[in-house]
């Protein structure tokens, strides 16, 4: 398996082509705001800051030259998040490469999973992000807030905002 992070200049040329693959293969589990915040991402925003991380990013999983994944984030995935997998590659690792290759790329990750998809819950727990709170979602289903990647230090022991015993 291939891993492509995309460039503005990659986006713009695979754009057409990558909507119809999540469109196909997402199950109609993709939220509307999230296919509209890709649709219209700003293709600047897939470059790097002097941070090395990037306000969005879109990774691409090849597989014999065939596109076999999907994901997608914006603003931590405040701005949107979405992964998607080819049903012939679901069980074989690609999810979990596609997601912690967008959490090094933008260096947190938050995203919403509705309480009925169990595959999608599971690939956020193996990756150890956290459920931090459940909600109702655009759909009227329960759905969990998850969050992961880079840990922040402030809970620590003598860190200025950790609590005393």
């Amino acid at each position: 398996m291939e891993l492509l992070l995309l460039t503005p200049e990659m986006w713009m040329k695979e754009k057409r082509r990558l909507l119809g693959f999540i469109i196909r293969f997402g199950e109609k589990r993709i939220t509307v705001a999230s296919l509209h915040a890709l649709r219209s991402l700003e293709p600047a925003w897939l470059m790097s800051d002097e941070s090395g991380y990037s306000k969005a990013t879109i990774v691409v999983a090849k597989s014999g030259g065939r596109i076999s994944g999907l994901g997608f984030a914006a603003d931590g995935g405040e701005g949107g998040c979405l992964i998607v997998v080819h049903p012939s590659a679901r069980r074989t690792g690609t999810g979990s490469s596609i997601m912690q290759s967008m959490m090094n790329a933008i260096g947190h990750l938050a995203c919403h999973v509705a309480a009925d998809n169990i595959p999608s819950m599971a690939l956020c727990f193996s990756l150890g992000m956290k459920a931090v709170s459940i909600h109702k979602g655009p759909t009227g289903k329960s759905t969990l807030r998850f969050e992961g990647g880079i840990q922040h230090d402030s809970a620590r022991p003598g860190h200025i905002d950790a609590i005393s015993q």
